[in-house]
């Protein structure tokens, strides 16, 4: 690899394309002219850790669009970051790549996670946090000396020394949202989350200068709208989060307040009213929660004790009334679930301020707890058991206690249940219900300017909305019409949220019914024809169901 002195040596930076989820807003992204929910951050952070005197990147996210014969003969070196949900991606980007005689080099959580099977795919794979392994990788690459791999192993980086990400390689307007990260590890336990294997259970944090630094590179950009903190939990360092929210709150007060705020967070966030306060001074409007189950025996065996302590209900309620608006994942096949399971989620999916619910079948990732206990038990299936990537959407990687029809069927029913387009925008009708009142007239004026400002940016234009509610399946568009006629009679200080709430709302109607439930049916129909035979195992011993009420959530 040697060069010529001075010149930079080229490398591309390559992101796998994601199959269709609940989280990448494929059917809705169209509506507002974006190709893609979110840029790759570990790419740019890695880009960032090399000199940028010595080395000149290019960013090719094929979310976005296609790898060009042109990017590959620009290019000396690849850098691929993948997910396990990019794996079927990976592989043929990878083998391309090294066709066209280019060094690939593979990270991020998909190598991570499943190292000897990415060993198949490129030239070097690299494990774990690049902070640690990046600067031996680059000597090694300048001396042409590279390895095979590289990885981290138990060290943990000091964040407060790692850079600004490299905001300025993306084209922005292709994106729904900018990441940002302030910290990395999560101090609970839950047995299914691999978090906490790859980033540990002390949380890191960046420094609030460091933040308004990212702030501001992002804004140098041209950029304006929703930024999304990617944490895994974004308070789980109560102390340090609250530091950097008021320098996030003063940033925006120095630059017109051009962004409002996503990120997820653990349900106790409503035991800190300061901490929920001062995140709604910042202009955090969205949290992602990690509710999974109204069943505590559930919650019990997975070692998600942290939603034992209070009532889920009433947690939701007050971060809703807060002003932050609460979208929530849910899970089930969960061993300890009771066999009215399936009634019980829909019930508490149907009560709560939460118009984005996003349910799934327990997974086990490669690394945690949970694999590791199914895979002592003889429960991974074995078409699955090198990654918890499901084939289709509505499959999971472990074997159930129980019939596994009867599981697919309860699922069936709960998503059936809770995305129709009446259940859907009765929780919309909920969440604004429940949402604290602007003070006067004129703030709700405000209010909604501020909210179609943000609109504007999306490109949301009158034409292309009024293309879009033209092809809704008329009972969606139905609902959509009647939330609106609500929120000018009730809540008109809400209505620049409509129609994210319309536009979100038809990519979850059209991704369950277009392919999740569909996917759903077709393994149904293998179990009948005797296609998959895959044996229950018994349960080594009794099981105790303790079932949550309303009130304990």
């Amino acid at each position: 690899m040697a060069r010529q002195q001075g010149q930079k040596r080229r490398v591309l930076l390559l992101y796998p394309e994601f199959p269709p989820t609940y989280w990448g807003l494929q059917f809705s992204l169209p509506v507002i002219g974006r190709k893609s929910f979110m840029p790759p951050l570990g790419l740019l952070t890695v880009a960032a850790l090399c000199p940028e005197d010595s080395y000149e990147f290019r960013l090719v996210d094929l979310n976005c669009g296609p790898l060009t014969k042109a990017d590959l003969e620009w290019s000396e070196v690849v850098l691929i970051s993948a997910m396990l949900a990019q794996k079927f991606s990976v592989v043929p980007a990878a083998a391309r790549c090294r066709e066209a005689g280019k060094i690939v080099i593979l990270g991020g959580p998909y190598p991570t996670s499943t190292p000897e099977e990415c060993l198949d795919y490129a030239d070097v794979i690299v494990a774990g946090e690049a902070e640690i392994t990046w600067p031996q990788l680059l000597a090694d690459l300048e001396r042409g000396t590279l390895q095979r791999r590289y990885a981290a192993g138990e060290d943990k980086p000091d964040l407060t020394q790692t850079p600004v990400p490299r905001f300025d390689l993306v084209r922005t307007s292709d994106y729904f949202t900018i990441p940002i990260q302030f910290s990395r590890g999560c101090p609970f336990q839950c047995e299914f989350c691999d978090i906490i294997v790859m980033f540990g259970r002390k949380p890191r944090t960046k420094t609030p200068e460091q933040i308004q630094r990212e702030l501001s590179a992002i804004h140098a950009t041209g950029y304006r709208g929703d930024v999304f903190f990617v944490d895994d939990n974004f308070i789980g360092n109560k102390k340090k989060v609250m530091e950097v929210l008021a320098g996030v709150q003063e940033w925006n007060q120095l630059h017109g307040q051009p962004y409002e705020y996503t990120t997820e967070a653990s349900v106790d966030l409503a035991e800190k009213p300061d901490l929920l306060a001062a995140m709604v001074k910042a202009r955090f409007r969205r949290a992602f929660l990690g509710i999974e189950s109204p069943s505590a025996a559930s919650l019990q065996e997975t070692k998600k004790f942290q939603n034992l302590r209070s009532s889920i209900e009433d947690s939701v309620n007050t971060i809703a009334a807060a002003g932050i608006n609460v979208m929530a994942g849910f899970i089930v096949g969960f061993d300890s679930d009771p066999q009215e399971i399936y009634d019980l989620q829909i019930e508490m999916i149907s009560r709560l301020p939460i118009p984005l619910a996003m349910v799934a079948r327990l997974q086990a990732a490669p690394g945690t707890p949970l694999w590791t206990r199914m895979e002592r038990d003889g429960r991974l299936t074995h078409e699955r058991q090198e990654t918890h990537v499901p084939g289709r959407v509505g499959e999971s990687n472990i074997i159930p206690l129980g019939p596994p029809e009867e599981l697919l069927r309860g699922y069936q029913r709960v998503l059936e249940s809770i995305y129709t387009p009446q259940a859907y925008f009765g929780r919309v009708w909920r969440a604004n219900r429940t949402a604290p009142r602007p003070g006067g007239f004129w703030a709700g004026v405000q209010a909604v300017r501020a909210q179609l400002s943000i609109s504007r940016e999306y490109g949301t234009s009158f034409g292309r909305v009024l293309s879009f509610f033209g092809k809704l399946r008329p009972a969606f568009r139905r609902e959509a019409l009647r939330l609106l006629l609500r929120l000018i009679w009730r809540r008109p200080d809400r209505l620049g949220l409509y129609l994210g709430y319309v536009i979100l709302g038809h990519h979850m109607y059209t991704f369950t019914h277009r392919v999740v439930l569909p996917h759903i049916t077709e393994q149904l129909s293998e179990i009948e024809a005797g296609l998959i035979r895959e044996p229950a195992p018994q349960p080594t011993r009794p099981r105790r169901l303790v079932l949550a009420s309303a009130s304990e959530g």
